[in-house]
């Protein structure tokens, strides 16, 4: 029986790949969409040191979270957040920083919703935040799924042993996804709702 829910950020809660994109362009030399969307199939974090003789030194990631309290969250995503909380813990891992996201989630009034927002501040890796939460919730793994929109972020799940939905309107398309055996791919947030309950 699922009773936490944890959602990436970028690309599922806020869909903001094309702006992701555009302020990577400024990070590395050259960048093609694919070389930026293949830095998503590992660990983020990982991958860009590969890339790391492209480097400009643009603040790629303090660029994008300063922007986030300007952004609005879509009404479809907040009415099912609202909805999901009814019945489950939610939680946000992502690779970026904590304060950006916060100040999203303040800003538009959804920061209540959520029991912890755990970010590069916490750990680069997402297997080690994973397994923080599982033991501060005092939860296994199969109590827990994770909300993806990247093939990376569903290989540390499953490494973790935590199951994943994809959402293919984020950062990767369905058939990069469906690389890493997620449960279930979903093209709409609200869709969240009726697959989560039937877990």
């Amino acid at each position: 029986m699922i009773k936490l829910i944890m959602f990436d950020f970028d690309g599922v809660i806020d869909n903001n790949y094309n702006l992701s994109f555009e302020l990577c362009s400024k990070k590395f030399l050259n960048i093609t969409v694919e070389e930026h969307k293949k830095q998503y199939d590992g660990n983020v974090h990982l991958e860009r040191e590969k890339m790391k003789e492209r480097d400009t030194g643009f603040d790629f990631l303090k660029c994008l979270s300063d922007g986030r309290k300007d952004r609005k969250i879509e009404e479809e995503t907040k009415s099912t957040l609202v909805d999901l909380v009814k019945n489950f813990k939610l939680g946000v891992i992502s690779s970026c920083h904590e304060y950006g996201i916060k100040d999203y989630l303040k800003n538009n009034g959804v920061d209540n919703l959520f029991s912890f927002v755990y970010g590069l501040e916490t750990h680069k890796l997402k297997t080690f935040k994973f397994k923080k939460i599982l033991n501060e919730f005092n939860l296994k793994e199969n109590e827990c799924i994770f909300i993806t929109d990247t093939l990376g972020d569903i290989l540390e799940a499953n490494e973790v042993g935590i199951k994943t939905i994809a959402v293919d309107f984020g950062y990767h398309e369905r058939e990069r996804l469906q690389k890493g055996n997620p449960l279930k791919i979903i093209s709409r947030f609200e869709e969240l709702i009726e697959t989560v309950k039937n877990l």
